[in-house]
Order: structure tokens, then sequence, then C-alpha cells
């Protein structure tokens, strides 16, 4: 074909796929958009509060999803907060109120105490919790239980699914205590808060389940959610109202604060 220039072959391109779309053609439009990478295609999306609570709780599911095994074996990363209890820090084999190396004032946390100087990287990246550490995850997973249960009486009379977010994470966070219990028991006599647990963890993973499918239903059906999802984890900031983000086939992120 030649002679021709890049803007005749651009508008045979266009004028062939339009014909194709024409009385009943087998492409749509979507599918025209993606095969040809049209910049007109692209879009602004701005995140609602909607997505801002879907995206929190999938982060939520995922962070339960990827330390499922390790918990399971008894172990713990460093730096992983087990919600209501606190950051574990994998040298002390503790849990804090504040994440292993948080600076503030000049100072840096480290191991349940501040210090003068920066740690650097965690010499202990995994370990087993104390028999110490442990008991404050059995209490901790004897007060997250009275509140899946008072929040599901609470919810008792109202209609639809009964899953609330709080009790989505009550659910995930009962589930990793109860996991990593279940993994020291050879060094860890568990008490009545982990007995009365062994009979809830199947509600608990239904629960779980219930709230992955309603994710999974919502991304499906908004296609914006889930690039705003996969921009919040390529730039580490998490998915907020009004935030935007604008992208299509072949094209790169944007994102902007406000609509």
């Amino acid at each position: 074909m030649a002679g021709l220039t890049d803007h005749h072959l651009l508008a045979m391109k266009k004028r062939g796929l339009a014909a194709r779309i024409r009385n009943g053609g087998i492409l749509q439009w979507s599918t025209v958009c993606i095969l040809a990478g049209l910049t007109g295609c692209d879009s602004k999306y701005t995140a609602t509060p909607k997505d801002e609570q879907m995206a929190a709780l999938q982060k939520k599911l995922e962070a339960v999803d990827a330390e499922k095994s390790r918990l399971m074996t008894g172990e713990v990363a460093n730096n992983f907060e087990l919600p209501g209890v606190g950051f574990y820090h994998a040298e002390a084999r503790d849990f804090f109120p504040y994440p292993f190396g948080q600076e503030k004032d000049g100072k840096w946390y480290v191991n349940g105490q501040w210090q003068e100087f920066a740690p650097g990287e965690a010499h202990v990246t995994a370990s087993r919790p104390t028999p110490e550490a442990l008991k404050k995850v059995e209490l901790a997973l004897a007060r997250e239980q009275e509140l899946i249960a008072k929040e599901n009486s609470g919810n008792s009379g109202n209609s639809g699914n009964s899953s609330t977010p709080r009790s989505s994470s009550g659910f995930g966070s009962a589930l990793m205590m109860y996991w990593l219990l279940s993994g020291n028991r050879g060094s860890y006599m568990p008490g009545a808060g982990f007995r009365q647990a062994e009979s809830q963890t199947g509600l608990w993973q239904q629960g779980l389940a219930r709230d992955r499918a309603t994710v999974s239903s919502y991304a499906s059906s908004n296609p914006g959610y889930s690039r705003m999802v996969a921009q919040s984890k390529s730039t580490g900031k998490p998915v907020s109202a009004g935030s935007s983000v604008r992208g299509g086939f072949g094209s790169s992120f944007k994102s902007s604060s406000g609509s």
C-alpha cells in the first residue's frame, strides 16, 4: 500500500471498524475500543464513597489471605499488624502499639522502646511470639468474639446482608488470631477464648466468603473501581472518595484529588 500516509491508513481502519458495527455488526463499541486503542475511549473515573468502602474491605480480605499460611505455622512477619493486638516486632517476639522503625520527634520505635538512631533493616523477618505475646492474642480474640456477637445481635433485625464492614473486619481479625494460636499449640496452651473460637471459625469463614463475593461482583460491574484499585496498589495510596484515575487500553494511570 505504497503512497498511503499514516493518516489515510488510520482513516481506513476506522471506516472498516465502523462498517462492522453498523447493521447489527458483530463488534460492540467496547470491543472496538480495546482493538483500536483509540484515545477517545479513555475516560476519567472519580471514586465514590462506595468505592472507598469496597476498596478498604478488599484490602482487609487480601491481608487475611496473604498471611493465612504463615500464621497457621505459628509465625508472624515483622511489622505485621494484627488488629486488636498491635504491630509485631519479630526480634522481640511481641506485639507493640507502634510499627517497627516508626520515627517520631527524632527517635525510632524498636522492640517496644524509642531509640536515638534509625534501626535499619530488621535482622529477623519473622518469628514465633512468646507465650506472653500469645496471651495478648487470646485476650484480643475473646474481645473480638464479644464485639462480633454484639454487632450480629444488633443487625439481626436488618434485611439483606447482615455482614457489616466492621463485623467483616472482625471475622478476619478473629480468624488470624485463631490461626496463630493454633499454630503455637506445641508451646502454648490456649484457654477459653480459643476453645470458644473453635466452634465459630466456620461461620467466620462463611462471612469472609460472602464479602469476597460482594467485592468480586462489585468489581466486575464497575471497571472504574478496578482501575482505582490497580492504581492504589501501584502507588501505595488508598482509594479515597473524590480521587480520580484516567486510563484505558494502552494508557497509563493518572490521578488527582477531587473530581
